[in-house]
């Protein structure tokens, strides 16, 4: 009979849950996700057929080489808001090795996919907008100062320098694409990573779910919990963000958003986890992809980085803001 009546709460905790797949999954896939990723799909569509993309690639390539990057790689890097993966993916047809490395570097360290990027400013918005700004800056500088930094660190060939003028020297012209067909593509391209999203997703969360229930994420809390609330000034419940992070980072943040609506964490901690976890480490699938195309220390390299720099983030931010300690 207890096993029983274990087995109906069980479920009744995966379906109504914090985590559940009838409360929180279907509002974050379709209330949040969606309609953010759709917009983002209709402006990269409408700025890769009215040439647009091609027009800026020519501009700013000059910008670009600043930062060991050429016009080559705008169009991955801007695929990095969309999905990570699919970036990383789209990389690999870049011929220029240093250009190549120095995005994946950028890609994984500081970019974040639409799903994450979607629930931190939405979770900072509410907050508070200067937080907002704080977040969209902090990410911007990392971006450039990394980007000049990997420039000085992977010295550029002289063989490479003048490939991408001759490419450019052709004139592109803007052309206003029609409106249906892009409005179908962006909506067609959102369904398609909805259901790509929604399988892991809902499997995550059970996963959660099922871990929550069984005590194993409050006996984690409790074994990490000096690091994270000594350390960082953060509840002892932000062991379990990092973690799906790991897995999959729309999870952590998606745990991030649960823990919010229940009040587990203030403004700046809000804040500070937005940050740490948009540097942190990428999801499993990115790093399985670096992994077959990238050099093996080179990746593992990346990995560490990225752990080290999210926690060293998190450190002068909780500083900064002056976070008491949780109890």
């Amino acid at each position: 009979m207890n096993m029983t009546n274990n087995l109906y709460s069980l479920i009744q905790y995966i379906l109504y849950g914090d985590f559940g797949l009838l409360t929180i999954v279907p509002y974050f896939l379709f209330r949040i996700l969606f309609p953010i990723i759709t917009a983002f799909y209709l402006l990269q569509l409408f700025l890769i057929e009215s040439n647009l993309l091609k027009i800026m690639s020519s501009k700013i390539d000059k910008v670009l080489k600043r930062f060991g990057l050429s016009a080559s790689t705008l169009l991955p890097l801007l695929l990095g808001f969309g999905c990570i993966t699919v970036a990383l993916g789209a990389l690999q047809l870049t011929s220029n090795i240093r250009e190549r490395r120095i995005a994946q570097i950028l890609l994984c360290m500081i970019i974040p996919c639409s799903a994450q990027l979607v629930i931190n400013t939405v979770l900072v918005f509410q907050t508070s907008k200067t937080y907002l700004i704080a977040y969209i800056a902090i990410i911007g500088l990392m971006f450039l100062m990394f980007g000049f930094i990997l420039n000085l660190c992977f010295p550029e060939h002289s063989s490479h320098q003048n490939i991408y003028c001759k490419k450019y020297k052709y004139r592109y012209y803007f052309t206003m694409p029609k409106l249906f067909p892009l409005l179908y593509k962006s909506f067609r391209s959102s369904i398609s990573f909805l259901i790509e999203t929604a399988i892991p997703f809902a499997v995550g969360n059970i996963i959660v779910s099922v871990l929550y229930f069984y005590g194993f994420i409050n006996k984690l809390c409790s074994f990490t919990a000096p690091f994270f609330c000594n350390f960082l000034h953060l509840p002892a419940d932000s062991a379990i963000i990092f973690i799906l992070s790991i897995i999959k980072k729309d999870l952590g943040a998606a745990s991030l958003l649960a823990l919010f609506a229940n009040g587990s964490f203030t403004d700046a901690q809000i804040f500070v986890c937005t940050v740490m976890l948009t540097l942190f480490v990428p999801c499993l699938a990115s790093m399985i992809i670096l992994f077959k195309h990238e050099n093996k220390l080179i990746t593992a390299g990346i990995w560490v980085l990225c752990i080290l720099l999210s926690l060293i983030a998190g450190k002068i931010l909780s500083s900064l803001l002056i976070l008491p300690l949780p109890y």
